[in-house]
């Protein structure tokens, strides 16, 4: 419930004039008054009615004046009361202040806008990457399912609009009610939710408002939800030499021309040093020095430089007349020119991947599952054991020796790994 009323009492610089106030109230709040620059004869108003009571032009002029700042400032209220904002009557008088309005703006906006000015910028930032500016739209699009799922939080759980919520207004029970908002959607549907990342871009949204020196930030809320935002202990999907061997010898009749394909990208990956599926796609000729493939990682700001083995030149030569402008492999055509597209495109064609090795797992009785990503884990793990050091298996797959340790090495115990162990000891 909010009021706006007209109050008048005597000029201390004048007896004889009035000195009007408009009085704003919203339930909840203490009143707040605002000094309007209208005067006349102190005799001639009237507090009951709120208006000038006499009839001349002059005072049917400032009446109306007065009734059209009313209906302004009403039409202010009712508006932000349809959006669900949480507003205050101090807002509302520096509504129409335009400088005042400047420096609310500097100073205080709310947990959405500054997701959006995230979105914006992630939008239009452009980085150069192995010869090619391309966007953080990925980023971008973290951002937006982060917009995406704070919504829907808010209007299931309290019942308001996102849009009205202030950094003040982000508490610890607010951040422990999102995380099982989370955990419970992702249930639903056969996942964990992105409880993960969903929480680490929302505190990416909190330290970013900090160097901006916003009011009401508080970083060390997400204490409470600081074990949600861990990973759980990384496992790489990594498959043993001898499977690698037996996939390469499969007899490639019982798949299809774009099976094969598919079998063939998952091979490269591997022969290239654990090439991820997004940068197998966008590599290029360029990409080519001395016979060493030398690119710039797509997702993460690494360097990858890798030997061109005899098994990796024999799948571009089989592939050379078949790509579109001067891309190593048949991946993108005219119809993939944007970047979008080639997102898409790289999206579509890993899940095409996944189905085929999926096949493939069924034809060998392997019993883990197989994926494009396995190519990666596979080459590191074998480099290792071969007696390359973390540093060089870093180099060829564009990581730090520590990442490589920490997330992508994991021994594979066989039969033949015991008999080894076995003459040890």
């Amino acid at each position: 419930m909010f009021t706006i009323n007209l109050k008048g009492k005597s000029n201390p610089k004048d007896k004889n004039l009035v000195k009007l106030e408009m009085v704003l109230f919203k339930t909840g709040y203490t009143r707040v008054t605002k000094v309007l620059s209208i005067t006349g004869k102190l005799k001639e108003w009237d507090n009951k009615s709120q208006c000038f009571k006499s009839k001349t032009g002059e005072s049917f002029l400032k009446n109306k004046s007065l009734s059209d700042l009313r209906l302004q400032y009403q039409n202010v209220a009712e508006e932000w009361e349809n959006e669900g904002r949480n507003w205050s009557p101090v807002e509302w008088t520096r509504y129409f202040d335009e400088e005042a309005l400047k420096q609310e703006e500097c100073k205080v906006i709310t947990v959405l806008q500054m997701i959006d000015q995230l979105i914006d910028r992630f939008s239009n930032q452009q980085r150069f990457k192995n010869g090619k500016l391309v966007t953080s739209n990925s980023n971008a699009r973290e951002y937006k399912f982060l917009k995406g799922s704070l919504t829907a939080f808010t209007k299931q759980k309290y019942g308001k609009a996102f849009s009205s919520y202030f950094f003040r207004d982000i508490t610890e029970k607010f951040l422990i009610d999102y995380a099982l908002y989370l955990q419970m959607r992702g249930a639903e549907k056969g996942n964990k939710g992105a409880v993960v990342g969903r929480l680490k871009k929302f505190y990416a949204v909190f330290n970013h408002a900090e160097k901006k020196e916003m009011p009401g930030v508080n970083t060390k809320l997400f204490r409470c939800v600081e074990l949600k935002m861990k990973h759980g202990k990384f496992v790489p999907k990594t498959i043993s030499h001898e499977i690698m061997l037996k996939i390469e010898k499969l007899d490639r009749c019982k798949f299809s021309i774009l099976e094969n394909l598919h079998l063939d990208l998952f091979l490269f990956s591997y022969y290239s040093g654990g090439m991820a599926n997004v940068d197998v796609a966008h590599l290029k000729w360029n990409n080519i020095v001395n016979n060493q493939f030398e690119y710039e990682r797509i997702k993460i700001a690494r360097e990858a430089k890798m030997p061109v083995v005899d098994k990796a030149k024999a799948i571009i030569d089989k592939y050379k007349d078949k790509c579109f402008e001067d891309y190593v492999l048949p991946i993108f055509t005219q119809k993939h020119i944007s970047e979008q597209q080639q997102h898409d495109r790289v999206e579509r064609l890993s899940y095409k991947v996944n189905k085929t090795l999926e096949k493939v797992r069924k034809l060998l009785k392997y019993p883990t599952k197989i994926t494009w990503y396995s190519a990666r884990g596979t080459f590191i793990t074998r480099m290792l054991k071969e007696g390359y050091n973390t540093s060089d298996v870093g180099a060829f797959a564009g990581n730090t020796a520590t990442t490589i340790d920490r997330h992508y090495y994991r021994p594979i115990f066989n039969e033949e790994t015991r008999k080894e162990i076995n003459k040890i000891i």
